[in-house]
């Protein structure tokens, strides 16, 4: 058995030929990682084994079981050259969950609390139904025709590309980061940093020299530079300025960077725009995933018996103060 760097190693050298999304691999890699280790250290005798010690030691879901399966067939078969197999693994649960969602008054109001990056990073899930890393953290100056009011995502999740307005709130916050950037880009091309692609083919066909132009440089740039390169910035700063404000505000929902973009789908929904159009909007491959915001936009919802006889009664709930236990 190889040692866990010689596996890791081959797995990013099948990634990279294979394109696997950035996000992909690093989804893939610590489930890899783990299950080399546990390989070498005679912990496991196979992918069995380590699926059994997912669900009976570590009780993940079924459903978490059920995602470690793809990292491992790609190993074997991409990685290794070997064949994968079947393999017993829990009945999974396919309900659908339902989504936390929040009005656009809350998130307004939490963008006023916070500082301008993760406010405007706020506003673009919340206003264009973005995705945080696949659409977002990946946006590159060129994808913005603020003049149109139009943001291209290209390649995202599925590999699908697709196009969305900018909300007017958003314009003069979108301009003063745009600013902020060819400011850093000046000072990067200086010293001979790019903002490099994830993919190395793109990055033959394009020349290295063009990602260290301005329309190639991150709307999110990372604080921090790797040798000569500048990735984009993490959902960090966001993460942590959302759970910021949710508390001054006294939000009761639970409230993340993906309830955002549900908020928008739930929005636009509200506002009478039709399912398929929805569906274009947010990227999905599958109708069936669009309709889970019928549910969470109380739509499907059924109008209460209680308030039908109330009205009928003219009848209202009369709050009596709480007594207290003697």
């Amino acid at each position: 058995m190889k040692t866990t760097q010689e596996v890791l190693a081959a797995f990013e050298i099948a990634a990279l030929n294979a394109g696997l999304a950035r996000n992909t691999v690093k989804t893939y890699a610590p489930v890899i990682s783990e299950f080399s280790r546990m390989m070498k250290a005679g912990e496991i005798r196979g992918v069995q084994d380590y699926l059994d010690h997912l669900a009976s030691v570590k009780k993940l879901s079924s459903n978490s079981v059920w995602h470690a399966l793809n990292p491992l067939k790609f190993l074997y078969e991409k990685a290794l050259k070997k064949e994968f197999g079947a393999f017993n693994l829990p009945k999974r649960n396919r309900s659908k969950p339902m989504r936390s969602v929040l009005t656009m008054r809350e998130i307004i109001g939490m963008m006023d609390t916070m500082p301008r990056v993760p406010r405007l990073q706020a506003g673009m899930l919340a206003g264009c139904g973005l995705r945080i890393e696949s659409d977002m953290l990946t946006l590159r100056l060129k994808d913005i025709r603020l003049e149109d009011r139009v943001i291209t995502i290209y390649e995202a999740k599925g590999n699908k590309s697709r196009a969305v307005r900018i909300p007017e709130f958003l314009v003069a916050d979108l301009e003063l980061q745009i600013s902020a950037c060819r400011r850093q880009w000046e000072m990067d091309r200086a010293r001979g940093i790019i903002c490099p692609h994830p993919q190395e083919s793109l990055m033959r066909k394009f020349s290295r020299q063009t990602f260290g132009t301005l329309p190639w440089y991150w709307l999110f740039p990372s604080q921090k530079v790797h040798g000569q390169e500048r990735w984009h910035s993490t959902d960090k700063r966001l993460v942590s300025a959302l759970r910021e404000a949710a508390g001054l505000l006294g939000i009761t929902q639970r409230v993340n960077p993906h309830a955002l973009r549900h908020s928008y789908a739930t929005g636009l929904l509200r506002d009478g725009v039709d399912i398929r159009t929805i569906q274009e909007q947010l990227g999905h491959t599958s109708l069936e995933t669009t309709e889970i915001y019928l549910h969470a936009s109380g739509d499907k919802a059924v109008r209460s018996p209680l308030d039908t006889a109330a009205e009928r009664t003219n009848a209202t709930c009369n709050i009596l103060p709480l007594r207290r236990s003697a």
